[in-house]
């Protein structure tokens, strides 16, 4: 779980065949959403990879995007230089309402205190 107690981002790995399959949970300043999505392989492990680098450096940054555009993507960076980590990033799906596609969605963005990001590197998937 990332937060900085007015924003919880969650990132659960659902499970694993060579993809991910994760289910994600946003809530932001009254905003929430909720989606259980894949990623491909290679990309899940190089974000997982880049996260890790992130936070034993304060450098780069790490990208996690679905395979189906627009589902998910989160950016984690530097932000200011007191260490501190943005997250960004945006969260939907399509709703069929059985008479419509609709799509909904939130984007999202708060920074958090890198010891976060030490607590999140030490989650089991992330290993």
């Amino acid at each position: 779980m990332i937060t900085d107690r007015k924003s919880v981002l969650g990132i659960d790995l659902i499970s694993w065949d060579g993809d991910a399959y994760l289910g994600v949970t946003l809530e932001s300043h009254g905003f929430s959403g909720r989606n259980d999505l894949h990623v491909e392989g290679r990309d899940f492990r190089n974000f997982c990879r880049d996260l890790v680098k992130l936070q034993s450096t304060l450098s780069g940054k790490a990208v996690l995007r679905s395979v189906d555009p627009g589902e998910l993507e989160i950016t984690f960076e530097p932000y200011g230089s007191f260490g501190h980590i943005s997250v960004k990033g945006r969260l939907g799906y399509h709703v069929d309402t059985g008479r419509a596609l609709n799509w909904h969605a939130v984007e999202f963005g708060f920074e958090v205190d890198p010891q976060i990001i030490d607590e999140a590197v030490r989650s089991e998937w992330l290993s």
